[in-house]
């Protein structure tokens, strides 16, 4: 017994260090940094007329971009904010903020579908299909999570939400529609009114 001792220990500190591991929390999560510097990020977006341009580059991302380099959820926000802030789509840039908030206040991602549905909209006009298919997907995944929530908002508040079984309908249509690849100008012109719904 005493020869296996030593082989025991090192399962023990395997075991100890894989659900360690697998229970450790991503460092963006609460992490007051990384909210200031949302917070900045909103701030540098905001403009004082509808139609005009934000002030915000993509260097202004630089930092929250080294901040959440480790956490795949946030990077993937932060890449969307990039990307619309190199694209000049400055007007969804708060869309963003706030779900990559919502992430880093609670660990949980639970994308608001009818925005997300927009976004892809924006990313084939401007011709960047490889996002909007990978993001047409990530919309397909998240929409059972969204779907949940929002039947319990709407439980709660049934005033608010008396066109949502048209919406989920449109939704379900227009994510079939990308499934098969249809990026045409109706459907695109479908996603943005989903996305002008917005019911997250």
């Amino acid at each position: 017994m005493k020869k296996y001792l030593p082989h025991i220990f090192v399962f023990l500190v395997f075991i100890v260090l894989l659900v360690l591991a697998i229970n450790k929390k991503s460092s963006v999560i609460e992490n007051t940094l990384v909210m200031d510097e949302i917070t900045r990020i909103e701030q540098l977006s905001v403009v004082e007329e509808e139609g005009q341009e934000s002030n915000i580059t993509p260097q202004d991302l630089n930092k929250l971009k080294e901040l959440v380099k480790e956490d795949k959820i946030a990077e993937s926000y932060a890449k969307e904010l990039e990307w619309l802030v190199e694209h000049n789509e400055s007007q969804h840039i708060l869309h963003s903020t706030s779900f990559m908030r919502d992430y880093i206040e609670t660990g949980k991602d639970s994308p608001c579908v009818p925005h997300e549905l927009w976004h892809v909209s924006l990313f084939a006009k401007h011709g960047d299909m490889d996002y909007a298919r990978q993001q047409a997907k990530y919309v397909e995944k998240g929409y059972k999570a969204w779907e949940e929530s929002i039947d319990k908002k709407r439980e709660a508040y049934p005033q608010f939400y008396k066109s949502l079984d048209e919406l989920k309908a449109m939704i379900k249509e227009a994510i079939a529609k990308l499934k098969q690849n249809d990026y045409s100008e109706k459907t695109l012109e479908q996603l943005e009114l989903i996305g002008s719904v917005g019911l997250c």
